[in-house]
Formats: C-alpha cells, sequence, structure tokens
C-alpha cells in the first residue's frame, strides 16, 4: 500500500508520517508512506496536483495541507481559499482521475457554535469564519467530486511539531506568570498522535463518508489551560475572560465540540479523553 501525506511538514502531516509505517507493520508490512509538503506541491496549483499525483501513483491520499490561522484568514481570503477550496477540489480531480481514495481533514469550525450539545455529523454547517467557509468548500468538493472519501472533522489540534495553543499558554505562563483565557469557547482538544492513528483506522478499515474525530470529552479553553499548568506543576494564575473581552480578527463558535460516536461505531475504536492524551504530549515535550 502507497500512501501519499499532503502538507507533510504541518502539525498533523509531520506526525502523520512519522507514525503510520509504526501502525501498519503488522497488517501492511510493505507500506510505502510518500510526504509532499508545500514546497514540493501546492495544492491551489491544479495541473501541478494532477501531474503529481499521477505520478506518484499511491493507493490512498491523507490531505492535511491547508491554510489554518484562522485570524490570518480573514485578511488573506484568497489565499484561504486557494488551498482550502480550490486545491481541496484540486486533489479531489486527481483522485477521480487515477481511482485513489481521499482522506480530507476538516474542522469544527464548520459549524457555527449556536448548539448546545456536541454536533454530529448530519448537523447542518454554518461557517461564521472565513477559515470555516474556506474548509467547508472544500468538503463540499470533495464529495461533489470524489467517488472513494472519508472527510474527518478534527477540533483544537495540537501536536509536537508545531506552536499550538498549549505552547502558547506554557510560553505566557513562563512570561508572565499569569495567563487570561476564554470560558465561554468550548471544543474538543485533539492530540495529533491521536488523530493519526484514527487516520490509519479509517484507512485500514476503509471507511467513507464524514466522521468527527477528536479526543473525548469537552472543555473551555480556560479549562484546558488550567489542566496544562495543573499537569505540568508551574504556579500559573488562570484569569477567566470572555470571548467579546479577547480581540481577534476572526468570529469563532461558541461550541464547536465535537460528538464521536459515529467513528467510534465504524471503527471499534474510542479516542481516549482529552486529559489523558494533555498528559501524555506533556510528558514528551518536558
Amino acid at each position: 500500500m502507497k500512501i501519499l501525506v499532503l502538507g507533510s511538514q504541518g502539525m498533523l502531516g509531520r506526525n502523520l508520517v512519522n507514525r503510520l509505517p509504526g501502525f501498519a507493520h503488522a497488517s501492511f508490512p510493505s507500506l510505502e508512506v510518500i510526504a509532499a509538503n508545500h514546497a514540493q506541491l501546492d495544492i491551489a496549483q491544479g495541473p501541478n496536483t494532477s501531474r503529481f499525483i499521477a505520478q506518484t501513483t499511491p493507493d490512498i491520499i491523507v490531505n492535511c495541507a491547508a491554510f489554518t490561522n484562522v485570524d490570518a484568514c480573514e485578511t488573506h481570503i484568497s489565499d484561504a481559499f486557494a488551498v482550502n477550496a480550490t486545491g481541496a477540489k484540486h486533489v479531489a480531480l486527481a483522485g477521480k482521475e487515477t481511482g485513489v481514495k481521499i482522506i480530507h481533514i476538516s474542522t469544527d469550525y464548520v459549524f457555527d457554535g449556536a448548539k448546545n450539545q456536541s454536533y454530529v455529523e448530519t448537523d447542518h454547517p454554518n461557517p461564521i469564519s472565513i477559515y470555516g467557509k474556506s474548509k467547508l468548500s472544500g468538503e463540499i468538493a470533495i464529495q461533489e467530486v470524489c467517488e472513494k472519501y472519508a472527510i474527518l472533522r478534527t477540533a483544537w489540534l495540537y501536536g509536537q511539531y508545531k506552536k499550538n495553543f498549549v505552547t502558547t499558554m506554557l510560553d505566557l505562563g513562563k512570561k508572565n506568570g499569569s495567563v487570561s483565557v476564554v470560558t465561554d469557547q468550548i471544543g474538543s482538544p485533539t492530540y495529533t498522535t491521536d488523530l493519526s492513528y484514527a487516520i490509519w483506522n479509517v484507512i485500514s478499515k476503509d471507511l467513507q463518508g464524514i466522521y468527527h474525530v477528536a479526543n473525548t470529552g469537552t472543555c473551555s479553553r480556560y479549562e484546558w489551560a488550567r489542566k496544562i499548568f495543573e499537569l505540568t506543576g508551574n504556579k500559573v494564575s488562570v484569569h477567566p475572560v470572555k470571548t467579546r473581552d479577547y480581540k481577534r480578527a476572526a468570529t469563532v463558535p461558541q461550541n464547536s465540540s465535537l460528538n464521536c460516536s459515529k467513528y467510534t461505531t465504524a471503527s471499534g475504536h474510542t479516542m481516549r479523553p482529552w486529559q489523558e492524551a494533555l498528559g501524555d504530549y506533556l510528558g514528551t515535550t518536558l
């Protein structure tokens, strides 16, 4: 089996490239993972995308390539849509031409956050940011073009290979001795190593359709920050604030937590609690 990972230098992409051979060893000892970063393939370029995929002849494409800076998307609208929407369509078209299945990574930000429960796959998307709108457009392109696909919506990603909420909290806490964090944004923190394993499950079990995949349980960003400092033993004051008091370019969902029951039932795999995953991650970084 040959798996092409697009966006291989991103936080999730790097983790996936490093982890896939280990996940697959017992069942697919001949697995080949092809890593393609932005310098090697800009998916916003249609002909190049088609040519690259035809030349590498993968069996599976995992599209981790994305413009993920939520605030920057608000001022770089054309760039966001070029990668997250048009780029996804280019991958879909190339996959269709070669008969390759697409695993496309999407986001909780396709929802508006107004629901008072965790979102399920059948809930109507209604993004309120450019990032969310561009990612939803990418989802639609995958569904319209591809015959074989799985769209995985995930949330609040963190991992070893890129600055993230956890590292930001630790840096601010060390520098200032205190942090102010919003209490009214609820979500599902997700460790890239756990998501990488779930992606392998989707591949090996040949799951089709849309799935929500995140570590289990939900919390506010304030609760997440408190747990970070609790687990690291850092004496940092965490001050609660409201979203309206925290100025940023993008409007983000107040509740974007994901119900992952569909994935659990289909794969036979339950994502572990976010607190356990966070502890594991912090153990590798301290």
